[in-house]
């Protein structure tokens, strides 16, 4: 019997999890995912079906709700200004969701690399583990946006967001105030998910 041996390196890529694998470890065990990624580092369609999901609920956002958005950015520019129409803020929101998704990818994988290697002397991880560890912790950001984008379209209300702007007893107007809104529940949880897996990833 002519028993042949198995390169190491074809057992670790048998083992490396596959994209629903990888969603599924960021909710629920993001550490174990980390140490998965040192063996195989996908990335692209993790981070394509994000920038996808965003742009669809561009796409697919009320008039009315566009319009709210159109009026609350107006408010904060100079008197005067024209609103812009639905369709604008729809094409524009829906350019900037496809090509900013990407580019806002690439730059936040960068800064991680130069932080991990510089700062904590892990210089043998790659920029592209640090890309695919990245892309399946924005899941957690996708099901935020849909959770929101949900009870948007329920209230009426485009300026709703689950952020810590909750705890405040009114509607913030300094910078603290707005700064909080902007922390979101989702965010933070995605962030501390994003800790874990490079964690794992760094080992």
């Amino acid at each position: 019997m002519n028993n042949e041996s198995v390169a190491p390196e074809s057992v670790s890529a048998a083992a490396a999890p596959n994209l629903l694998q990888r969603v599924i470890l960021v909710f629920t065990a993001p550490g174990k995912l980390g140490e998965a990624l040192r063996r195989r580092s996908p990335w692209l369609w993790a981070l394509a079906i994000v920038v996808v999901v965003g742009t669809l609920i561009v796409l697919i956002t009320p008039e009315e709700l566009l319009r709210q958005a159109a009026e609350a950015q107006v408010r904060g520019r100079p008197e005067g200004q024209p609103l812009p129409s639905a369709a604008t803020m729809r094409a524009i929101g829906a350019g900037a969701a496809f090509a900013g998704g990407f580019v806002f990818a690439a730059v936040v994988a960068g800064i991680l690399y130069l932080v991990v290697s510089v700062f904590f002397g892990q210089s043998e991880l790659t920029y592209k583990q640090h890309l695919s560890a990245l892309s399946p912790a924005w899941w957690i950001l996708v099901v935020g946006n849909l959770v929101v984008f949900a009870l948007q379209v329920a209230k009426g209300d485009a300026t709703l967001r689950l952020g810590l702007g909750l705890l405040l007893a009114e509607e913030p107007s300094s910078f603290p105030g707005h700064f909080l809104a902007n922390i979101t529940i989702f965010g933070l949880w995605s962030s501390a998910a994003l800790g874990l897996v490079e964690s794992g990833l760094s080992g």
